[in-house]
């Protein structure tokens, strides 16, 4: 079984943002990253909510707006020893795209709808490896 670390983007490659970090320095990191989600950290280092590329298009060109005035706070945080399935469940029933990925409250990564699809290609992959053709079987007349 999957364990939510296997498949998160691990702390060390994520781009965080402040509170006060401008929502035009968010709209800047996400283009240049290729990224749709960024997590918000206070000067101590804690999760204090997440910005997604919605919250930005929604806060339109306002240059002076901060991250704090438009990010989700406390956003909703899965362990990263949970399995993948319950990660996956919990992105359905809430209608998120991505979950902020923690241990014993610290953020270790996040984890997002990309990443689940890439576990989905993996095993239909995996899946066709093992499937035999159709043409491999004898047809009944054959025998």
């Amino acid at each position: 079984m999957l364990d939510v670390s296997d498949i998160m983007t691990p702390r060390q490659n994520l781009v965080v943002m402040r509170p006060e970090s401008t929502v035009e320095e968010v709209r800047r990191a996400m283009a240049a990253n290729k990224i749709r989600h960024l997590p918000v950290l206070d000067g101590a280092g804690t999760l204090v909510g997440l910005v997604s590329q919605t919250d930005v298009l929604v806060a339109g060109n306002g240059e002076a707006r901060v991250v704090r005035e438009i990010m989700i706070r406390d956003p909703e945080t899965v362990d990263e020893r949970e399995n993948v399935r319950h990660a996956a469940l919990l992105m359905v029933r809430r209608k998120r795209s991505c979950l902020p990925v923690t241990r014993e409250g610290e953020l270790r990564g996040i984890v997002t709808d990309s990443d689940f699809l890439g576990v989905a290609i993996t095993l239909m992959e995996q899946s066709e490896a093992v499937e035999p053709d159709a043409e491999d079987f004898e047809s009944p007349d054959e025998l």
